[in-house]
C-alpha cells in the first residue's frame, strides 16, 4: 500500500535519484524497493547476456525476485554514459557480476547493463533491462 506521503515523495525523485534507487535496491536485494521503480505496464524488455529475452514483466519481476533470494553474489558498476531527456532517460553501466558457487565453481562475467527509464504518471519507471556481455572495457563517460 503507497501512502499519500511515500507517493508524493516518489514524484519527487528525479531521474538521477531513481537510478540510484533502483541500482541500491539490487546491491541490498531489496525487492520491494527494486519494483517500486519498475514500470506499472504488462510489458517490460528484459534481455539477458546470453539472448534470453523476455516481454512480460511479470515474469522479470518473478525472476528479480528469485534472483535476489539467492545469497553468494555480487555486483560492481561503474556508469559509462547516462542521457535524458524530459520523458526518457537511460544509463549504460559496465557490470563486474560474481558468484561464490555457480554449479560448484566460482562464476563471474563482464556486461554492459543498458538501462531505459520512462517518465509515467510524473515517476520514473523502468521499461528496457538489456544485458551484453563483453571482454572489452569502455572508454571513459565524454
Amino acid at each position: 500500500m503507497l501512502l499519500a506521503g511515500s507517493a508524493a515523495l516518489a514524484q519527487d525523485c528525479d531521474f538521477d535519484c531513481t537510478v540510484k534507487k533502483h541500482l541500491d535496491a539490487i546491491q541490498a536485494q531489496d525487492f520491494e524497493s527494486f519494483a517500486e521503480t519498475i514500470t506499472g505496464d504488462d510489458t517490460l524488455s528484459f534481455i539477458l547476456p546470453n539472448g534470453f529475452n523476455t516481454l512480460d514483466r511479470a515474469r522479470y519481476l518473478e525472476m528479480i525476485k528469485g534472483w535476489f533470494a539467492e545469497e553468494g553474489w555480487h555486483l560492481d558498476y561503474q556508469v559509462v554514459n547516462k542521457r535524458q531527456s524530459e520523458d526518457m532517460g537511460w544509463v549504460l553501466l559496465l557490470v563486474n557480476y560474481r558468484e561464490d558457487d555457480r554449479g560448484g565453481q566460482p562464476y563471474a562475467i563482464d556486461h554492459f547493463l543498458l538501462l531505459i527509464f520512462e517518465k509515467q504518471n510524473g515517476m520514473w519507471k523502468l521499461v528496457h533491462d538489456q544485458n551484453t556481455k563483453t571482454e572489452i572495457k569502455p572508454e571513459t563517460e565524454k
